[in-house]
């Protein structure tokens, strides 16, 4: 997919996501009716939903949400990075289109969370300084396959988090990103691991 009809998906998403969020969430201060509760049900009301039963439906598309954010914010920060030191020009490109694509995504994903009022964390994640301490320490051909081994896995870890949210998602604008941004992260799962594999990847690429 080019970096083109990339941006077009990403801007369809928001409209979708903007018009899904004013269909799917509830009204503010709702009187402390259950989320998902039926329109005009209060306590004590035939169509209340009693206490046991009042659990939030949109689980899936906060787990998807926050998930995607801490993997965007990794791949971000470890593609700089490459962008900087790696040896090879195609893992230069490839930092260079982690760091594009998951930029967009993670605005997406603060978008969708300010709608689900759900907080995301401010600086990257823990494990995301882990792994550029440990590329810090390589250089040449070593570098550049220690990214593109991490770059794979985290790509492994966000194909899983659109298939799930494509699959079981419960607002529409949310599983509609998900399910139609799904063959990119595929792509670019693909891509860092042709590049992490040995003879065919990196070291057949250096100039």
């Amino acid at each position: 997919m080019s970096s083109r009809l990339y941006v077009l998906s990403l801007a369809a998403a928001v409209v979708l996501t903007g018009a899904a969020y004013g269909q799917t969430m509830p009204p503010p201060g709702g009187g402390g009716s259950p989320m998902g509760a039926p329109q005009g049900s209060t306590p004590g009301n035939p169509g209340a939903i009693p206490p046991d039963h009042q659990m939030d439906p949109y689980t899936t598309d906060k787990d998807f949400v926050r998930n995607v954010a801490e993997l965007s914010s990794t791949e971000v920060q470890l593609g700089k990075l490459a962008q900087d030191k790696a040896s090879s020009d195609t893992v230069k490109e490839l930092g260079k289109q982690m760091v594009d694509g998951h930029t967009k995504t993670g605005e997406q994903m603060k978008q969708a969370a300010a709608a689900l009022k759900i907080q995301l964390p401010s600086e990257p994640p823990r494990k995301a300084k882990k792994a550029e301490d440990k590329l810090a320490k390589l250089s040449g051909p070593d570098f550049d396959r220690a990214y593109a081994r991490m770059a794979a896995d985290e790509q492994k870890q966000a194909v899983k988090q659109f298939e799930r949210e494509a699959k079981d998602g419960k607002v529409p604008g949310v599983k509609d990103f998900a399910a139609k941004n799904l063959p990119v992260e595929q792509e670019r799962q693909k891509h860092a691991e042709d590049l992490a594999s040995p003879g065919t990847g990196t070291a057949a690429r250096q100039k």
